[in-house]
């Protein structure tokens, strides 16, 4: 097939739904389907797949749900991507977000061939779905097939908008996080620990950081590493109490491989976000790479890790929590080893040759459905996958 995915945001720029498009990207031409990413751009540097990227407009930044969003923007963006998807024949289109303005929304409305729709974000307020219900319930209703990437994702949707969905979740590259090698300067006999997110309030690193002064008390060994970015990263320095400085590093955005090495470094991986995730791809690559998890107990994570199974689940915005979690699993050696065999068994399920299986039957199926009618058809059975309907 000739597939074109469209994303409102890729590679350079960092977080889970561009390591997703990334490796479905990688997946689909692996099994030899002609496949084209279609974005924007986000300033200097390029995808390690740049050829096959076409990129439309620039980006302008706005909050949204606890984060800083980029939204595309160009003054013909209809026009550009009408001639785009001439050019390249596309057979089915894959849009990420596709609710999401202008570059998504924009592609629905002038393409020609069936379109499929993922959705990755949890978000408890719905405020643009909410305020914009009428205009996106069109677009909405022009998608041949819905996927939701968690519960999480699929109850900000479908209150909204009914209809019937695919769930499949987010992938990993397993292999990639389970054989990369320590960071030989951080195996120094200090308790190591991890996080990774973007320096913004959602991600909740400043629970972390706040955390640091009881974690310290308890487990003198402890250090924790932090790989991120944003403009906040100066003000979340400033969280640090007196004595706690040289214990932690911020390491600033890694490349990919350093991520790795980051991951299978940490003893333990301590996710605090205070909502608005949903799903979670961090805590795949922490279970694929050994790590023992702390994560907060919110919707999108607690449909990835089970308590006292594959991780500990903690209250949000609680340093105190999370500092408990952190020297349990410290004077317990034996219980991190359960929940990292724990994890190592459950993360097979997310490995990326089978999410991607289960994304191109969905394709497929669109597909063959050609653009007679738009109602979502029931989908084959998938050990990951499920069809869940709604009758709102």
């Amino acid at each position: 097939m000739r597939i074109g995915i469209v994303t409102p945001v890729f590679h350079p720029y960092p977080g889970g739904v561009p390591e997703h498009v990334y490796h479905e990207y990688l997946e689909l031409r692996r099994r030899g389907h002609g496949v084209k990413v279609i974005t924007t751009r986000f300033g200097p540097g390029e995808s390690p797949v740049e050829e096959d990227v076409i990129r439309v407009g620039r980006t302008v930044s706005v909050p949204a749900n606890g984060s800083m969003c980029p939204v595309a923007f160009h003054p013909s963006m209809r026009a550009v991507l009408r001639d785009a998807f001439e050019n390249e024949a596309f057979e089915v289109l894959h849009v990420h977000e596709p609710l999401m303005p202008f570059l998504c929304l924009s592609a629905i409305d002038v393409s020609r061939v069936p379109v499929v729709g993922t959705f990755h974000a949890s978000n408890e307020s719905r405020l643009g779905y909410k305020m914009f219900g009428p205009v996106l319930g069109r677009r909405f209703a022009r998608l041949n097939r819905r996927i939701c990437v968690s519960k999480a994702a699929m109850e900000t949707v479908r209150p909204h908008f009914g209809g019937t969905y695919d769930l499949i979740p987010n992938g990993v590259d397993v292999g990639r996080f389970a054989s990369a090698e320590p960071l030989e300067e951080l195996q120094d006999g200090s308790f190591n620990m991890l996080f990774v997110g973007r320096m913004e309030p959602r991600k909740g690193a400043k629970y972390l950081l706040r955390a640091m002064p009881e974690i310290l008390r308890r487990v003198p060994s402890a250090r924790l590493t932090v790989v991120g970015s944003g403009p906040l990263t100066g003000h979340y320095r400033s969280y640090l109490e007196e004595g706690c400085g040289d214990r932690v590093r911020f390491a600033g955005r890694v490349s990919g491989e350093m991520l790795a090495r980051h991951f299978a470094t940490a003893d333990v991986y301590c996710s605090p976000a205070t909502g608005g995730e949903s799903f979670g791809i961090v805590l795949l690559e922490a279970m694929a790479a050994g790590a023992a998890i702390v994560a907060s107990a919110i919707p999108g994570y607690r449909d990835v890790v089970e308590h006292g199974k594959t991780g500990l689940l903690v209250e949000p915005k609680s340093p105190e929590a999370i500092a408990e979690a952190v020297a349990r699993l410290h004077a317990d050696p034996a219980l991190s080893r359960r929940l990292v065999e724990g994890a190592t068994q459950e993360v097979r399920r997310y490995a990326w040759d089978r999410v991607a299986g289960e994304i191109l039957d969905v394709l497929a199926a669109a597909a063959g459905s050609g653009r007679e009618g738009r109602r979502p058809r029931a989908a084959a059975g998938g050990a990951a996958r499920s069809r869940i309907e709604s009758g709102v």
